[in-house]
């Protein structure tokens, strides 16, 4: 899996990104998506997905870096999904490299943080100018927790992105990345198969979708920049549930 990134200085990157159609789920990353609040540290690589109808509800990327909820503004963004989606009850937690940049995840706060903590995060899409502000933040993994609305409301899409330029994250690593999530009382985990060795590779869509109380419902099997939403029985490749 991976995303895009399209701001003003990166054309040439996003065009020649644009030409690869071979990940099966694409984010774009664009200046609709702020983050709002640091993920606070739970004792493990787990984050809470907090307002999706289940108390025990969780989610782990398999990769050690800070965790910022981010939200999108439109939801309607087909950057994220072609499925509509409730924007405010959405959440896209994002693992993110602070080592380039230097400094702590409230260091990102675009407005000083008041005793509530920090009211506004910088926009997703300007984390990698290189020169603005933040700096230079590498986005890692995105988890986005989508509650979906129209033809599909009350249901929730789940995706697991990972980095993928200038390298994929499964080729920076030292053990296979192994994501998993909770959802009302089942767990999800991916463990590699023929078709999907790594999380990040074109044939696992890592794009689950879900209805009311938890009932999976199948995964989306379009292929990457389809403009429609192809519902497959089943887990995603390289998926186990338990």
């Amino acid at each position: 899996m991976k995303f895009r990134i399209f701001v003003p200085g990166l054309l040439v990157l996003a065009g020649a990104v644009l030409g690869q159609q071979v990940h099966a789920r694409t984010i774009q990353v664009d200046a609709t998506m702020t983050c709002t609040s640091v993920v606070k540290a739970t004792g493990s690589l787990s984050v809470p997905l907090s307002g999706t109808g289940d108390s025990g509800n969780s989610a782990k990327a398999d990769v050690n870096f800070p965790v910022l909820a981010c939200k999108d503004s439109v939801g309607n963004d087909t950057s994220l999904t072609v499925l509509s989606y409730d924007a405010k009850n959405s959440v896209l937690y994002t693992w993110i490299d602070l080592s380039a940049a230097g400094g702590t995840p409230s260091s990102l706060c675009l407005v000083p943080p008041l005793e509530s903590g920090c009211s506004q995060l910088a926009e997703l899409s300007s984390f990698y100018t290189g020169g603005g502000n933040p700096p230079n933040v590498p986005i890692i993994a995105m988890v986005d927790v989508l509650k979906l609305t129209k033809g599909h409301s009350g249901d929730y899409e789940i995706l697991v992105n990972y980095e993928a330029f200038p390298a994929s994250e499964c080729d920076n690593i030292f053990k296979p990345i192994n994501p998993t999530f909770s959802w009302f009382g089942k767990t999800y985990t991916f463990t590699g198969s023929k078709s999907a060795a790594n999380p990040c590779e074109s044939s696992a869509t890592n794009d689950f979708l879900f209805g009311p109380n938890g009932v999976l419902l199948g995964h989306n099997s379009a292929p990457d920049g389809s403009p429609t939403f192809v519902l497959t029985k089943g887990l995603p490749p390289g998926w186990t549930v338990n």
